[in-house]
Formats: C-alpha cells, structure tokens, sequence
C-alpha cells in the first residue's frame, strides 16, 4: 500500500516541474495573464462620487437608490445610502448582490 504514497509523491513532483517550466516559458515569452476588470475595480475608480445602485431583491432596502461610495474592494463596498430628507446612513453591500451601477 505504501507504494501508491510515494507513486503519487514522484507523480506531484514531476507535475510541479512541468509547471515551473511552463511559467518559465511564458515569462520568457512576454506573455501574461490578462483579466478583465472586476466590479470591485470599478468600484474604487468611483470611490467619493454618487452613483445608483441595483441590488438584488434581497437588498431591497438599496434598490436603486443613490448612494455615495465610501470604500470598495474585491468583494465586499462601503455606501453612504440616502432614507429621505436628510437621513442617511453608511451600508456595507457584498458585490455579488450588485448587479448595475449607474454614474451621475
């Protein structure tokens, strides 16, 4: 039975090297990993300015009303949502329930 632990050890290095090897290959070649932009970066492009959010039903409270983005990052952004004549209040929204964002 041990055998098939160090078949599998031999197997995972031999693995290992050919990526190392495939990575050498693409930094020699100039070619690297290009990825769209996320909500999130788009997100902290509009950080301080007012925007109108879209959220999923189960964020009711913020569909579509206009918030001013705080903070951003990958997943998770800081709102300043307006409640009437006055009244706001700092919300933290997940991205994944975002689904428009229109600039003013």
């Amino acid at each position: 039975m041990e055998y098939f632990g160090v078949f599998a050890f031999v197997f995972v290095l031999g693995l290992y090297g050919k990526v190392h090897r495939l990575e050498r290959i693409l930094r020699d070649n100039g070619i690297g990993i290009v990825r769209a932009a996320g909500l999130g970066e788009q997100m902290r492009k509009q950080v301080g300015h007012t925007v109108t959010l879209t959220v999923e039903a189960g964020d009711g409270d913020l569909l579509g009303k206009e918030c001013k983005i705080l903070d951003a990052d990958e997943s998770w952004a800081l709102v300043l949502a307006n409640e009437g004549k006055k009244n706001e209040c700092e919300k933290l929204i997940r991205l994944d329930s975002v689904k428009q964002i229109k600039v003013k």
